[in-house]
């Protein structure tokens, strides 16, 4: 007993020396150098997973060369070290005995060419840091099988997806997706993340991409946008791929989607389809990505040059088969399309094909009250509508490398469409004091048949001195709209006195022809003056012809003609600017300084009717100076300050110019104004951005500001019997600020990220009720407070939620100034529970308030699904999902603006059950056994 007693004393004695011995955190250190023992500042340093290399945690070196890993588990690890030109170096690190493991000065190589070969070998790190860009092994960061690409950048340190998909890296917006180096998904970066395949991609690059104008001359401009790279795996940039998908549900609702994609080193062939009634009004993003391939429509083929916006004139592609829906209503969708893309060495050739449709039906209620000298009133508007459109959709993109200098771009895009349509409208006016004014019942329909035609040339040549350029363009537009609205209504004037006045029937056809023809180019030239200093010189040229016609019929009265609701208007922009600026261009710092002269001429013709004699002709020209000042300078670790300053000059919209009456609406009657002046306003802004790539910590603020010399608001005259006639008129004065701060940081490397963002908008506009001034004041603050939570492999997590409080004042009526409050938190959760089998779910709670409405709604939308991969290479997904459980879905706005807020509440799907199947022609790589489960 006593040797045993013994025996255990000395056990328990040893084993807590040995814990001792062995603490549970400890920190790790050490110093870079290189075999010259010179300090290697910004090496990247990381820690891994010895098993699997999944990434624990990372660092950079200081300006001494050394890095340091706190409070970290006292563990196995794989030490491993990237610099640009030296060869990656491992070490396997062991427990350490003390609270502190220092790994000493640790020596890496420079790559010799006989090296390569060993760094090829040599095993990938998760990530690499190279000046301004950072790569990321896409293999080293864990995501399911059949995940998205946004679930793999959700797992990457310094980038953050919130519930809306809307990427941010750095605490950067992130404004465009490439796809081994080439646009994939035209400018909308949440296209390209939120459906393609995270199984396609092996690496993920984030980077300060370059303006167009940088890229052609290799002189920084200091204009950079946050870019990310995906580079696919080499059996996704060969042979065939793609899925179709079946899916069958409660309430009757069904999908279908399809794609397949046959692509070579020169060609991409892609077919795709779509048809359903869960309001998916067009192919999903990554449908779309997949169909458009690699050499898809670059948005910025526009040809516009210099600094600067006014005058200038953008028109679609023909595109439009992406999801627009916009939450209301019920939908049937059905589109299909053909793509063919040829790359080959100096040529790239893109065309494609494209119908898709969509039968809309949607009930709405609003309430609104609009605010009058010392009065006010209120109208509740039951609607309901049915629309149908179609489209047929023809585009294409060329660009050939003529040679090292030269370069040409040309594209063109066709569109057919149609549609048609109903409103039947209920509404209700009543006083201040809640007593029924007005009652009006309106059945309107339309049909429009328009067709579209746009072309564009860009030519752009280098000269044998560096810098300087030469660039020109040339676009053509032709459209033109063929329709018919048929208007009747019926109104009842409760307090009229006399019999023959309480009841006004409207029934009226309009015959609505309208043709535009727009022409633009432009030059730009490129001079440098020194190794830092640059001049540009830019001409811009537009024409603008309009032509609008409506013949207005009167069903009342043996559709005899409404001379006054009827014109034929020709209208005329020209618009010439031409300028230059100096640019200063050295060691990260940017600043330019420009003027530009701009003249407008418009002309406007208005007659009776088409081919009758004149009635009235406008003729105006205006002038201005617009200057420019603007500098980006990036400073020591990772600092960056931006400025601007901007003269806008912009020409009124056709549509306000066009002195055409619509009276859809008897009681809101809109009328153009040919006597408009271009819009004019000083434009400032500030930003400020950190970035510490050793922790991934970053923080942005930035402010803006604008003034108007002049802006068209719409004036407002109020009869006495509420019925609202608006017209576009210029007045000065108003303003908008905007101010705003985002700072992310991780709390625990890899595993749990913290972001902050806050928002100040206060705005001032002017405009006329019944001849009395009304200024309006906004003030909007938002905030938002976000975590993205990855504890372990299997478990992916975001939380987040926000307040927002909007006053609204009215300085014609100060006793009806408004409050409205919102709240948000949306809590989203994957989760690989067994084997292949997969648990998502997303809670997105909003709440209104608006306490002079009375108005207090709150909206939980929880939506799960179940998913299960089947078959060899996981080919086969079978889901079980249910959308809104609770059954709450509705949307709601609210608003206030000018003398008007409003309440909006629309019907749109509810909860329903859907079971699908998806087979997928590659299928998903099996990773459980090869990598610890996934």
């Amino acid at each position: 007993m006593y040797k045993s007693t013994l025996f255990l004393f000395f056990y328990l004695a040893f084993s807590t020396l040995m814990l001792a011995q062995n603490p549970a955190r400890v920190t790790i250190k050490g110093i870079v150098q290189d075999t010259n023992s010179t300090v290697m500042s910004g090496a990247t340093v990381m820690l891994l997973q010895p098993k699997d290399s999944a990434l624990v945690n990372f660092s950079r070196a200081n300006d001494k060369g050394a890095f340091e890993f706190r409070n970290v588990k006292n563990s196995n690890y794989l030490l491993k070290i990237s610099f640009v030109g030296f060869l990656p170096y491992q070490q396997n690190v062991k427990p350490s005995e003390t609270d502190i493991a220092d790994l000493g000065a640790i020596k890496i190589k420079p790559i010799a060419q006989e090296l390569l070969e060993v760094v090829v070998r040599t095993a990938k790190a998760p990530l690499s840091i190279k000046g301004d860009t950072i790569e990321y092994n896409a293999a080293s960061f864990k995501v399911p099988p059949g995940s998205s690409v946004e679930d793999l950048l959700r797992r990457l340190p310094g980038l953050e997806v919130d519930a809306s998909g809307n990427i941010k890296a750095q605490g950067k917006d992130v404004k465009k997706v490439l796809v081994d180096g080439k646009t994939f998904f035209g400018d909308d970066p949440k296209a390209a993340t939120k459906n393609l395949g995270a199984e396609t991609i092996s690496k993920v690059q984030v980077f300060n991409g370059k303006s167009d104008q940088a890229l052609l001359t290799g002189i920084d401009d200091g204009k950079k946008e946050k870019t990310i790279n995906l580079e696919l795996k080499d059996e996704y940039k060969k042979g065939a791929f793609g899925k179709i998908t079946g899916a069958v549900g409660t309430e009757s609702r069904n999908a279908f989607r399809g794609n397949y994609n046959r692509f070579n080193k020169k060609e991409q062939f892609s077919i795709l389809g779509y048809a359903n009634n869960i309001n998916e009004t067009g192919v999903n993003w990554s449908d779309y990505g997949e169909f458009k391939g690699n050499n898809t429509f670059n948005q910025n083929d526009n040809g516009d040059f210099g600094f600067g916006s006014g005058g200038r004139y953008y028109f679609s592609d023909g595109g439009g088969i992406t999801d627009n829906f916009d939450g209301r209503g019920f939908t049937k969708n059905f589109g299909s399309g053909v793509n063919y893309n040829y790359t080959y060495q100096k040529t790239k050739l893109s065309t494609s094909y494209f119908y898709n449709q969509t039968d809309l039906k949607l009930d709405q209620f609003q309430n609104t009250k609009t605010f009058l000298q010392n009065n006010s009133f209120s109208t509740t508007d039951t609607t309901k509508t049915t629309n149908f459109r179609g489209n047929h959709s023809i585009a294409g993109r060329f660009e050939q490398m003529l040679d090292s200098s030269n370069t040409l771009i040309t594209k063109a895009s066709l569109r057919f469409s149609n549609s048609n349509g109903t409103d039947l409208k209920s509404q209700r006016y009543l006083t201040q004091e809640n007593a029924l004014r007005n009652a009006v019942a309106i059945n309107n329909s339309s049909d429009l048949n328009a067709f579209n035609f746009s072309g564009t040339a860009i030519f752009r040549h280098k000269f044998k001195k560096k810098g300087r350029t030469l660039a020109a363009s040339l676009m053509y537009n032709v459209a033109s709209t063929d329709g018919t609205d048929k208007l009747y209504s019926l109104t009842k004037f409760f307090a009229a006195q006399d019999v023959n006045e309480q009841i006004r029937a409207i029934s009226q056809l309009n015959q609505n022809a309208n043709n535009t023809n727009f022409l633009k180019g432009g030059l730009n030239f490129l001079e440098p003056l020194s190794k830092k200093i640059y001049w540009e010189s830019f001409y811009n040229f537009s024409n603008n012809k309009q032509e609008v016609g409506r013949n207005a019929f009167n069903g009342l009265s043996n559709n005899e003609r409404f001379d006054s609701l009827s014109t034929f208007y020709q209208n005329d922009i020209t618009y010439n600017r031409i300028g230059s600026s100096i640019r200063y261009s050295h060691a990260g710092i940017n600043i330019s300084a420009g003027l530009a002269g701009l003249r407008y001429d418009l002309n406007g013709k208005v007659y009776p009717k088409k081919d009758a004699p004149l009635n009235t002709e406008i003729n105006k020209s205006y002038d201005a100076l617009t200057p420019n000042l603007s500098a980006s300078i990036e400073l020591k670790n990772n600092a960056y300050i931006g400025f601007n300053y901007n003269l806008n000059v912009e020409a009124p919209s056709i549509t306000d110019l066009q002195p055409v009456v619509n009276n859809n609406n008897p009681f809101y009657i809109t009328k153009g104004n040919q006597d408009l002046l271009p819009v004019k306003s000083h434009e400032v802004g500030l930003d400020l951005y950190k970035f510490d790539p050793s922790t991934f910590t970053n923080i942005s603020l930035w402010t803006s500001y604008n003034y108007y010399l002049s802006q068209v608001v719409y004036n407002q005259t109020v009869d006495q019997n509420f019925v609202t006639t608006t017209r576009p008129e210029n007045i000065s004065g108003g303003t908008r600020f905007n101010t705003g701060l985002y700072t992310s940081f991780p709390i625990v490397k890899t595993k749990l990220t913290v972001n902050l963002n806050g928002n100040v908008n206060l705005t001032n506009n002017p405009t006329f009720i019944n001849g009395v001034k009304n200024e309006t004041n906004n003030q909007g603050y938002n905030i938002t407070l976000g975590f993205s939570i990855t504890p372990s492999d299997k478990l992916l997590m975001g939380l987040s939620g926000s307040l927002g409080f909007t006053k609204v004042k009215y300085s014609i009526e100060e006793g009806q100034n408004q409050n409205i409050n919102t709240k948000g938190l949306d809590a989203s959760l994957k989760w690989n529970f067994a084997k292949k089998t997969f648990f998502e779910t997303n809670l997105d709670y909003n709440g209104y308030k608006n306490d002079r409405f009375g108005f207090n709604q709150d909206i939980p939308i929880l939506n799960c699904s179940v998913r299960r991969l089947l078959m060899k290479d996981n080919k086969v997904e079978l889901r079980l999902a249910a959308f809104d459980v609770f059954n709450k879905r509705q949307t709601i706005s609210q608003r206030g603006y000018q003398n008007v807020v409003t309440n909006q509440t629309a019907l749109t799907l509810a909860r329903y059950f859907m079971l699908s199947i998806t087979y997928n022609v590659k299928g998903h790589v099996d990773k459980l056994k090869k990598n610890n489960g996934w």
